[in-house]
């Protein structure tokens, strides 16, 4: 592991480290953030937006997908990385996510990236934010190494500070995990939609991060979360397609699917100084289980019992009841389980 002074600094010594030849495609998400194009363009190569599925992996359909040797993930709220494109190199960024010690099944890729936050917003632009770098080759790690100069260090004090509130059974990391656990095991129990996959997550996520099946409308879940006076982060919100992605496309109805993909996932905002026990829990589960009934979406991810208590609705209100009515064919989604 490395400790960088900034994470764009980090980002440009991976990729000069790897051994770019200059003017090369490097794959990014459609939807990244603007620093992660910025170093990929100030370190001479181009970069390649690509498509993402339902799930926000990569997109192997996308235009130019086999041209890059080196692929950066740029994970949503801390979600766990897609897979390694075949043949090419995965970086991880999380520049923007402190991260989880000890926690998810592996990392991925030959390099991961996380942000450890040191500046304050009140302080000047050069002061220290912090950057941590894990790697799984051996050989990347050496070659960075071999790059860091003095400027590069970080403000040790601080990063052990941070460390230190991190770490431990009642450190951010773990308080922030537990509040994680907790509101899953409400939206698998309550909602029954699909999730953030619960393996890999090496990063600290700031949300649980929900995809609004295809049946329901993005726009009226939504609407019915927010009007229940319940927060809601929108992913298009917090990291939409990125402008020029949109410009550099070969592909305008593919680039309009990623879209679509993107903006079928909401996320609870979530803090390590929740109570997991408390009425906080039940409040960022509320919403989203609140809109999965009116959408005719709830339990989506368990169709047996979405038919089950459709049928109870029915029985209990006759057949021109305004309660759930499931919206969703329970036939097809039972049948891919089983």
């Amino acid at each position: 592991m490395l400790l960088v002074k900034e994470t764009q600094r980090a980002r440009r010594l991976l990729m000069q480290a790897f051994g770019m030849a200059g003017g090369e495609p490097v794959g990014i998400p459609a939807n990244t953030r603007r620093p992660l194009s910025e170093a990929v363009k100030r370190s001479g190569d181009t970069p390649c937006f690509i498509e993402l599925d339902a799930d926000l992996s990569f997109d192997p359909n996308t235009p130019r997908f086999d041209d890059p040797r080196l692929f950066w993930a740029q994970p949503v709220a801390g979600m766990s990385p897609p897979p390694e494109p075949e043949g090419a190199t995965l970086f991880v960024d999380y520049g923007f996510t402190l991260p989880a010690p000890l926690h998810g099944d592996h990392l991925a890729g030959a390099a991961t990236l996380w942000g450890l936050h040191l500046k304050r917003p009140d302080e000047p632009k050069d002061v220290s934010e912090g950057a941590l770098i894990a790697f799984n080759d051996r050989a990347l790690y050496v070659a960075t190494l071999a790059l860091l100069t003095a400027d590069d260090l970080p403000d040790l004090a601080r990063a052990l500070a941070q460390c230190r509130r991190l770490a431990g059974p009642d450190g951010i990391a773990a308080r922030q995990l537990r509040v994680l656990d907790a509101v899953r095991v409400g939206m698998e129990v309550g909602a029954g939609l699909p999730m953030m996959p619960e393996s890999g997550v090496c990063a600290l996520p700031f949300g649980m991060a929900v995809r609004i099946p295809d049946e329901a409308d993005p726009a009226t879940f939504i609407s019915y979360v927010r009007n229940e006076n319940l927060a809601l982060d929108w992913l298009p919100e917090v990291q939409p397609m990125f402008y020029v992605a949109y410009q550099a496309t070969q592909d305008r109805a593919h680039t309009f699917r990623t879209a679509a993909n993107i903006a079928r996932w909401v996320i609870t905002p979530l803090g390590p100084d929740m109570d997991a026990d408390d009425d906080e829990i039940v409040h960022a589960v509320l919403g989203v289980l609140k809109a999965a009934e009116y959408t005719g979406v709830r339990w989506y991810t368990d169709p047996d019992r979405a038919r089950w208590y459709g049928d109870l609705m029915f029985e209990w209100y006759g057949p021109a009841h305004d309660a759930y009515q499931v919206a969703f064919d329970t036939r097809v989604l039972s049948e891919a389980a089983d």
